[in-house]
Parts: structure tokens; sequence; C-alpha cells
């Protein structure tokens, strides 16, 4: 692979370079196709919420891949009816800077990463664009698309979650099996390639002895309100036997959200919020047990948690679910502990075991990190990547 293979990737809604998961997502890609040859730039088109702001460059580079914010500002509007008249400028600006892209001859191919769950107009828009200036959209499938979701509008009933993409990445089996069974309804040969959850391995210096005091991190957004649930309730039982453990939760929740009605309060819940990348990592290390329950949904089934990567490259051990992509990669009292999914009191049976026994819980964590490296380390999918696209310009050709 040469130089000669142009990437641009647009991160449909998400804001870059610094963000949760499908920030990190999105820039593993990009360094991984860089890294194995070929010329990637990233277009934002995607702003920090009004309320919280991580980013303030409007152009710059990470990890030498050069990143731009298309309307040239990094912070949505207060103002509701400003934040909707952005969106269409975004569509519009996107257009413009893919077609000049083409015309200068540094754009073969858009990796878009567009959401799934649900139709959005930007796709209607990066079509017609591709279509026009013949350069192929390969799109990440990262949870379960739309035709899977039961309560679908009148457009989502007629439209194929693939249209417009002329290949995919898929971030597990189930849904590359989906994609498989989405080609055969459609007859379409939309190509396709699975990559798992990535981290960089090299970012995370793994824990070299168990930790000190007992800690429960769960790192997630508020949206997964289940979950949050699921984990109160667990922590009520490892409170029993662990008085002095502390569950301590990262992301958007917040002891008023959570409501703190379980007798976890007084200073047993910590909602550390958003953090910085670098205190995120150190959280982790300082972590006991790091918790990420997954559920017998079709949301489980068919995601692949990025936390689930940093998780396992720290060091340190993870309590999970079975089901899914888990089952694949983690076997249950090996190299993470894995509960079946619903089961408060062996999850919190588990997460017991660990506390009771920090050095039972450094070895697994041990062979936790060598998955992490083995699997998802973020390097072993750049050639793939590059071919994917290779692929799919031939038809454009």
């Amino acid at each position: 692979m040469t130089s000669e293979l142009h990437i641009g990737l647009l991160t449909g809604r998400t804001p870059y370079p610094n963000g949760m998961a499908g920030t990190q997502r999105i820039h593993l890609m990009a360094r991984a196709m860089a890294e194995a040859g070929a010329a990637v730039n990233v277009w934002v088109d995607g702003m920090d919420s009004f309320l919280k702001v991580r980013n303030t460059d409007v152009a710059g580079s990470k990890d030498g891949i050069p990143y731009e914010y298309l309307l040239g500002k990094t912070t949505a509007s207060t103002h509701k009816l400003q934040r909707i008249l952005d969106r269409l400028s975004l569509v519009c600006v996107a257009k413009k800077r893919m077609a000049e892209a083409v015309q200068s001859q540094s754009l073969d191919g858009l990796y878009f990463y567009t959401p799934c769950s649900r139709f959005q107009f930007e796709r209607c828009v990066m079509r017609k664009v591709a279509k026009t200036n013949r350069f192929p959209i390969v799109i990440d499938l990262c949870e379960a698309p739309w035709s899977l979701n039961p309560r679908q509008s009148f457009l989502e009933k007629m439209v194929s979650p693939l249209w417009g993409a002329d290949g995919v990445v898929c971030i597990s089996r189930f849904l590359e099996d989906w994609v498989c069974q989405e080609n055969r309804r459609t007859g379409r040969t939309v190509q396709h390639l699975y990559v798992p959850i990535l981290v960089d391995a090299n970012e995370i210096t793994p824990a070299v002895a168990p930790p000190s005091g007992k800690t429960v991190l769960f790192a997630g957004s508020h949206i997964y309100d289940g979950t949050l649930r699921f984990l109160l309730a667990t922590m009520e039982l490892v409170w029993k036997s662990h008085a002095d453990c502390q569950l301590v939760i990262t992301g958007g929740a917040t002891e008023a959200m959570l409501g703190l009605t379980t007798t976890g309060g007084n200073g047993k819940i910590r909602c550390a919020g958003y953090v910085e990348r670098n205190t995120l990592l150190r959280e982790y290390g300082a972590a006991s047990v790091l918790a990420i329950p997954l559920f017998d949904d079709v949301r489980s089934r068919s995601r692949f948690p990025t936390k689930l990567g940093e998780y396992l490259a720290t060091g340190r051990p993870v309590v999970t679910n079975r089901i899914g992509e888990i089952p694949r990669f983690l076997e249950d009292g090996l190299n993470a502990c894995v509960a079946e999914p619903g089961d408060i009191t062996a999850y919190a049976a588990a997460i017991c075991r660990l506390l009771a026994n920090p050095s039972r819980g450094h070895e697994m964590g041990r062979k936790g990190r060598q998955v992490a490296e083995q699997h998802f380390h973020y390097a072993n999918y750049g050639a793939k990547l590059c071919e994917l696209f290779s692929s799919s310009l031939q038809g454009h050709v």
C-alpha cells in the first residue's frame, strides 16, 4: 500500500479529536490506515455541546493525522434554531469540500462514521456527492441497524441501512452476519470487513501490581440508564461483604441523576463526570475492578463496547457478561469474569471474589492485557482497511 490512496474521514456528528468512544474509534481507524501507507484527512462535521467543550482548535493534527472543523467552529450554539441552521450549513460545506478534494486528486474514498440506528438526511447528500464524483463510501456499523428496531419511520421501512454504502466495517460478527443477510435480501454485494473494538495498547501502561484499596469503576455514557441501574443494584450486594468499596462512575452521570437512593450514598459512590484522557487512564489503573455490564438484547449482541478494549489493556480485571462478542475473546476465570446476562447476584459475586483476592485479579488482568494486544490493537487492521477501500474503489473507476 502506498500513499497514493487518499482517504477522507467524515466524523458524522462526532466531535474530534477529544471525545468518548466514537471519537477514539475514528482516530484509531485513521491512524491504522495512515500507518498502512494511506494519506488520511479527518473532516469534522460534529461539534461539542455548549454545555461541555472538549475541543477548541478548528484545525490541527493529532498523531500526524490532520483534521479540520468544516464549519470553522468547534462548539454548538446555545440556540436551537442556530443549531439546525448549522446542520444544514455543514451539509453544504461538506459537499463542497468533498468535490474540491476529488478535483485536486486528494480523495479516493470516504470513511463516513454515520449512525445506522436511524436514518439521517446527510447520507442522501453524501451518496449524491459520491455518485457524482465517483468515489466509494465506507460506513462503520457499530450498533444495531434501524431495520432491527421494532419502531421504524416510514422511510426506514423502505430503505436499507446499507443504502449509499459501497463497503461496511462491522464491529461484531452479529453485524457481519446481518450484512450478509441484507445483501441476499436486497440483491446487492456490499463488501464488508470485521474490525472489532480498537485500542492503542502502547498508550496504556499495564498495571504491575495489585491495587491498593477497593474500587469498582464504570466508564460510560449516562444514556445507558439500564446499565447504571443494574450496576447500582449489584453494588448493594457487594457492599454487604465489602462496605469499604467505592463505586466510581465516569461520564455524564451525576449524583442527582442517579438519585442515590441506594445504601451506597455517603461517599460510596463517586461520580467523576467527564474527565480528560490522561485522567481517565489513571482512573482505570487505580481501580480494583473494571465493570461493563451487558444484557441479553439486540443492542448488546450487536455492539462491542470500545471501553472493553481499554479496560483489558490496563491489566486490571474486568467483569462483564456472556453475550455477543464476549465469548469469542474472554473466558470466565481466565482473562476476565464473565457472568450470565441479567444475573445481578452472579455479577456481584464475581466482583466480590476479585476484591477478596487482589492477586488473582492481577493475574486475570495480565491475561486480559494479552487479549487486547493480540486482537484489539489498532495497527493490526490498517492494511485490511486500506484493502477494503482499494477493492471498493475498483467499482468507481
